[in-house]
């Protein structure tokens, strides 16, 4: 279970559940304030993923891309952006790139590109379609964890068994609970 955290307030609630967290996908923030939430999550011993686009005043361009990797120090970040993705990889940031499963025709292109891909993990969403996870999973090179209209634990364990690493939420109430007793 990774945490989705949309606003500070929920820094401290994944906190206090990190038991039951492999991870924070932190999802605000400001250029002044992103490498103090970073740092207090990651004091914590929760790996955090940077969601680059939601920080306010960061422009992934080259420099960027070198703030967050000097400065903020993530554990990996997370982009829909192709061109953040190639900079980022180039810096030797980990990165985790974000699609949007909308319809058939772009699971199709994901499956033709699979071998295209240049991200170290790929986050599909949403994670309410499992049976395309489960067969994305099978030709991908690439891990695969999803996110997305999750609202009961057995969404998340429906995704875990269809091949997803893990699932990321926002739905704090997920994250107080073991995924292994469903």
């Amino acid at each position: 279970m990774v945490a989705a955290i949309k606003e500070p307030k929920y820094i401290e609630k994944a906190i206090k559940n990190k038991e039951h967290l492999s991870a924070v996908l932190l999802m605000t923030g400001t250029i002044l304030t992103v490498k103090r939430y970073v740092d207090f999550i990651q004091s914590e011993g929760l790996p955090v993923i940077l969601h680059v686009e939601k920080i306010g005043g960061l422009e992934m361009d080259g420099d960027g891309i070198d703030f967050v990797k000097k400065n903020v120090q993530p554990t990996a970040i997370v982009t829909t952006r192709n061109g953040i993705i190639k900079k980022a990889k180039s810096s030797g940031l980990f990165v985790i790139q974000r699609i949007f499963l909308i319809d058939t025709e772009v699971y199709h292109n994901l499956v033709k590109d699979a071998d295209q891909i240049r991200s170290d993990i790929i986050e599909i969403m949403p994670c309410r379609a499992p049976d395309f996870l489960k067969k994305f999973t099978k030709v991908s090179q690439v891990p695969v964890i999803t996110g997305g209209l999750l609202t009961l634990p057995e969404h998340a364990k429906e995704a875990i068994n269809n091949g997803a690493l893990a699932v990321t939420t926002s739905n704090s109430k997920l994250w107080e609970m073991d995924l292994n007793k469903f």
